[in-house]
């Protein structure tokens, strides 16, 4: 009797603090949501200790309950209510302060493994035969539309700004028109984005475009092929021959990855090809197929002048591996460099050359090229070091390795270290801050590896099923703490003021000469004439626009006042105010 009520007692206090975190959670919603900053406390209302024990005694007495009846669901408890307070408490912070994110995360994944029994090694019934692919493909399905709703809702809300989504707009009814990838808005002047970046992949999407003729298409397309990378996951999984429940919680990890969600919403790249076509390159070799790793290095090659980066170290990878083939690895080696110099050479015959800048802490004056920059780092290695360790870049290798647990950095063998280099070259050894940061598309590529070695490493971990939802749990809460604030332009579209804003923008002749600032562009990119103004890259003082479009929201007051004075002084006549847009029309002469 003593040891039976001495257990009861035990349990009591775990499902106190399982009730207190729920009703914590809910307390903060309910009286924060949206309006105050949970990391001030001066910012919070009154303790409602109504609200309190109403959420708080319910929860304490079920959870007693099932302990009392030995319902085997009570061992849930303890993760499901640190979850649930993680993602109420993230979600009404009007501020994400990613080391609170990543504490919260580290809490819901480690109780997994407070609670001895819970998630056993055995399968669920359901994940069983074509269960399995059903229920990837379900996840997948309704990470793809959640994803095409937010930055969906992002464009049409007006949130979306000339870098990145309106050159790329503009570049696709180009693609339709002609089948060429001119743009006036990436450098303010006629080109080719061939002068910037290499970048073949869009016309893969052309033809669906053809179909849909809109840039909300594109962010959808976007999403779909970032989250396809799910599918040669699934196959390297089944190649390993994980459980059925093992493979599923680590396609859900791939699906919840928040570095790939919150790269989308930036605005549209082609590097989200980077995903699968890395993933699908790596599984073709794992198999030993050299007729799919040629194939899918070669569209690896046609994403961007920098993939023969990546095609270079997954042939190193294979180099290194026993179990790839030889003649595998030296191809693809040569491919990566072949595809990079003629990538390359692309964009230096239609302009720019390639953008050696972002290295140019590893520059002696005078220098420009990325042979410069190997031989710097080789005669000053301590220098490159010390460029890996600041505070942005730490919080960066957290980012990416706390959902995956750092199982993609539990390598036993050389060769898996080639495919964490790119991420330490390419994200973390430039001084250009966008490059080490979640939010931007530099991580799609380096992401994917991560994901491969993830999957590929869990070999080397015991208790499977428990650790794969831990891993879950981790990605699920980084996701939410790190990607929904991005979702709030679906609160905006609910505003008169963007039927308003459409219409007016749709008045204007579509082959005129327009001057618009950046949040306006996109939604004319079906106008061949568009310039970004105020201007990042100088216009041509000979262009004279017919039309000048100006943001008048609130956030751009100061500016909209400077610029559309700046106009009517050049004898512009206001023509419409509608919505978020002033419209302003060139004098006649």
């Amino acid at each position: 009797m003593t040891d039976k009520l001495r257990k009861v007692i035990i349990y009591a206090l775990w499902a106190f603090v399982d009730a207190f975190a729920v009703a914590s959670g809910v307390m903060l919603f309910t009286a924060a949501h949206n309006q105050s900053n949970i990391f001030f406390i001066q910012s919070m209302p009154e303790l409602n200790l109504w609200l309190l024990a109403g959420v708080l005694l319910p929860l304490w007495t079920g959870a007693l309950l099932l302990f009392i009846l030995k319902k085997r669901v009570y061992k849930w408890l303890t993760p499901l209510c640190l979850l649930t307070f993680s993602v109420l408490g993230i979600s009404v912070s009007a501020t994400v302060r990613p080391y609170a994110v990543l504490a919260l995360c580290a809490l819901t994944a480690g109780s997994v493994f407070v609670i001895k029994g819970l998630f056993p090694e055995k399968q669920i019934f359901l994940l069983e035969g074509k269960g399995l692919y059903f229920a990837v493909a379900a996840v997948g399905v309704v990470m793809t539309t959640v994803l095409s709703v937010g930055t969906i809702a992002r464009y049409e809300a007006y949130n979306s700004s000339t870098f990145d989504f309106g050159i790329f707009a503009q570049m696709f009814e180009s693609m339709a028109t002609d089948l060429t990838q001119n743009t006036t808005m990436e450098r303010n002047q006629l080109l080719s984005h061939f002068s910037v970046h290499c970048s073949p992949i869009y016309y893969l999407l052309l033809p669906f475009y053809m179909i849909f003729r809109c840039p909300q298409f594109l962010l959808a397309a976007q999403a779909t092929v970032c989250m396809s990378g799910v599918i040669p996951l699934l196959l390297l999984l089944k190649r390993y021959r994980y459980p059925n429940t093992v493979s599923f919680l680590i396609c859900c990890v791939y699906c919840f990855y928040p570095a790939l969600s919150t790269a989308c919403f930036y605005d549209f790249h082609e590097n989200a090809f980077l995903t699968p076509l890395i993933l699908w390159t790596l599984y073709f070799l794992e198999k030993n197929k050299l007729l799919g790793v040629v194939i899918s290095a070669l569209l690896l090659l046609c994403v961007k002048e920098d993939a023969g980066f990546y095609v270079v170290f997954i042939g190193l990878y294979a180099l290194f591996n026993k179990n790839s083939s030889r003649l595998s690895s030296i191809l693809l080696i040569v491919m990566g460099a072949v595809g990079f110099v003629l990538s390359t050479s692309v964009v230096e015959m239609f302009g720019e050359g390639i953008k050696v800048s972002r290295y140019d802490i590893y520059l002696n004056s005078g220098q420009d090229s990325l042979v410069d920059v190997v031989l710097n780092v080789l005669k000053n290695p301590i220098f490159f070091f010390s460029k890996l360790l600041s505070e942005q870049k730490l919080l960066f290798l957290l980012q990416m390795g706390v959902p995956l647990l750092f199982i993609a950095f539990y390598s036993r063998k050389p060769c898996d270290w080639m495919l964490i280099a790119p991420m330490i070259l390419l994200n973390m050894a430039p001084d250009y801050a966008y490059q080490s940061d979640i939010n931007f598309q530099y991580v799609f590529g380096t992401g994917a590896m991560l994901l491969f070695l993830f999957a590929k490493n869990f070999r080397y971990v015991r208790s499977k099923n428990r650790v794969a939802m831990a891993a879950l749990l981790a990605a699920f809460v980084c996701l939410v703490g790190f990607s929904s604030s991005k979702y709030a332009s679906i609160h905006d579209l609910s505003s008169p003021r963007l039927e308003q804003t459409d219409e007016a923008l749709d008045s204007i002749p579509r082959d005129s000469v327009i001057f618009a600032t950046t949040f306006i562009t996109p939604h004319l990119y079906d106008c061949p004439n568009v310039y970004m103004y105020p201007a990042i890259y100088k216009i041509d003082p000979e262009i004279v626009p017919d039309y000048v479009c100006l943001d008048n929201r609130h956030g751009a007051v100061k500016e909209y006042e400077k610029l559309l004075k700046e106009w009517t002084e050049k004898g512009y006549k206001v023509v419409s105010t509608e919505g978020y847009a002033t419209i302003l029309e060139k004098p006649e002469p």
